[in-house]
Order: structure tokens, then C-alpha cells, then sequence
């Protein structure tokens, strides 16, 4: 009878490939937001034009009234951002073969984990909020109008379907104890954008409602929900996270690493309002 004679390293070194740990490996925010900024000298400009005034009578044998344009800009400087992963010949000996292809995914990861922490930041320096900063329950109806309205007491339109609702997988859970929220006779749901799992929304009174798990204080009494339209705001980028991925002769190691070169701002702060939500309440 013949007897298996292969070690037990190498019977780990051919294991099956290796599985991520739970991740966010595209970013929630980007497709949210204006990108339509230019970079100058080091910084980038979005353009912006105050609210129209009122058109004015022409009096007779008058001259056209004249108005002028209130031109605005919001300005802000780009980041650049690295995730980088190195190992030796070595290491990839002892541990699964596609390690360096996983550490590769996990800098992409991290540079998209970087945008949305750049937007939130900047989403979270925002100061209009309902309720005065005081959690409010999501899955009241009452309230979720008076948020959506909210924003349009600011001249924000909700029928051009660029109004984003971000909020924390609780509270988008607390939202489908509303009838009229998981009723497909109110909702179009698209959970499946561009083919992208996850990447897609909810359509409901005007909004594209989203989870995410970027938002501050995700988990907690405090946490920080927007309802924001895609002009109030903005992120540059010059698209997906670049890559390199080489070999070091001199210390004989091979590494990689993923940037990404970005800036975000709040172009219009009238186009976002925030709600806070208690993730710890419970369902009852």
C-alpha cells in the first residue's frame, strides 16, 4: 500500500486560494458627487453662481434692467494617498501563492476606503442638520419627509434624480419598517448598478437612499446620515487607483502599491442636510 509522503508545508503551500476578509473594495461616495473641478496650480476650482434673482419690469422708455452674475468658487487642495504592501520570496514560500495578488486588491481597497473618508469629512464639516443634531427615529414616515423637505425649503429639487441619501446600515434597516419604503408600488429598487454589487440604491420620494459603513459613527448613538444632491458636492480624482507592482534587486523582495490622487469640498452647503441616527436602537 503505498503512503503519502508530502509534508504538511507543502500541502499549506497548495492550498486553495486565498479569501479576503469582509471589505469595501470600491468606493460608496464617488458616484455621488461632481466631478467637474480644475486643477491650477496645485489646487482645484469648482465654479459656482449664487441663486437667480428676480427678473425686473422694464419701465417705459427705460433701459433693460441690468444684473450681474454673483460668481463664487470652493477650493481645495489634492491629497495624495498610498497603500503599500511589501515580501520577500520567502514569505511567498511560506504562505498561499496568490498573497501578492491579494495584497494588491487590499491597496486598491484602501485608496477607495480614502475617498470616502475624504467626502465624509468633508460631508460631516457641514452644519445644517434637523432636528438640531438630536437623533431622530428612521423609521417614522413623518420624519423622513421632514428631512427630504428640508432640503427642499433650500431650492434643492428632488425630480432630477441626483439627490443621494447616505445612511448607516441600521438606519437603512429601520427605514423597512415603513410600508410605503419596501413596497414596490412606491420604490424602484437597483441594488445591482452598472452590474456592481453593491453599488446600488434604493429610489424612494425622490432620493437614491444607499447604506454605508463610511459614515461617522457608524454603531453608535451619533450616527452622522446625509441627504445631499451630486452638485453641492465635489471630488477630483484622475480615476481608479494606480498601480505598481515590482521587484526590489538590492533587498531582494518583491512589492506593490496602490495611490490614489484626490481632493473633495462642499461646493453648495445648502445642498446638504445631515440626520443623526441612534444605530444602537433596537427593533422592536
Amino acid at each position: 500500500m503505498s503512503v503519502n509522503t508530502i509534508s504538511a508545508i507543502e500541502r499549506e503551500g497548495y492550498n486553495e486560494e486565498m479569501r479576503l476578509d469582509y471589505e469595501r473594495m470600491k468606493s460608496t461616495f464617488m458616484k455621488c458627487t461632481r466631478q467637474d473641478g480644475l486643477l491650477k496650480a496645485g489646487t482645484v476650482v469648482w465654479e459656482t453662481v449664487d441663486v437667480t434673482d428676480a427678473a425686473q419690469e422694464k419701465t417705459r422708455d427705460g433701459r433693460i434692467p441690468i444684473s450681474n452674475l454673483d460668481h463664487g468658487r470652493v477650493t481645495a487642495t489634492p491629497k495624495r494617498e498610498y497603500k503599500k504592501y511589501e515580501i520577500d520570496d520567502f514569505d511567498v514560500y511560506r504562505h498561499n501563492s496568490t498573497i501578492r495578488q491579494v495584497q494588491q486588491m487590499k491597496s486598491v481597497g484602501a485608496c477607495h476606503r480614502a475617498c470616502d473618508q475624504l467626502i465624509v469629512d468633508q460631508l460631516d464639516g457641514t452644519s445644517t442638520e434637523i432636528n438640531s443634531g438630536t437623533a431622530i427615529s428612521f423609521s417614522t414616515y413623518g420624519n423622513i419627509l421632514n428631512w427630504i423637505a428640508q432640503l427642499e425649503n433650500n431650492d434643492v429639487s428632488t425630480d432630477n434624480g441626483q439627490i443621494w441619501g447616505a445612511v448607516t446600515p441600521m438606519a437603512l434597516r429601520q427605514m423597512m419598517r415603513i410600508n410605503e419604503f419596501i413596497s414596490h408600488d412606491y420604490v424602484e429598487t437597483r441594488k445591482l448598478e452598472n452590474g456592481i454589487p453593491g453599488d446600488g440604491y434604493y429610489r424612494w420620494l425622490g432620493v437614491n437612499w444607499f447604506s454605508t459603513t463610511a459614515l461617522t459613527g457608524k454603531g453608535t448613538a451619533t450616527a452622522k446620515c446625509y441627504l445631499f444632491d451630486t452638485q453641492a458636492v465635489g471630488h477630483q480624482t484622475l480615476g481608479e487607483p494606480d498601480t505598481m507592482v515590482d521587484y526590489n534587486k538590492e533587498d531582494d523582495y518583491w512589492f506593490n502599491w496602490a495611490k490614489i490622487s484626490h481632493a473633495a469640498a462642499v461646493v453648495l452647503p445648502r445642498g446638504v442636510v445631515r440626520a443623526v441616527h441612534d444605530d444602537t436602537a433596537t427593533f422592536t
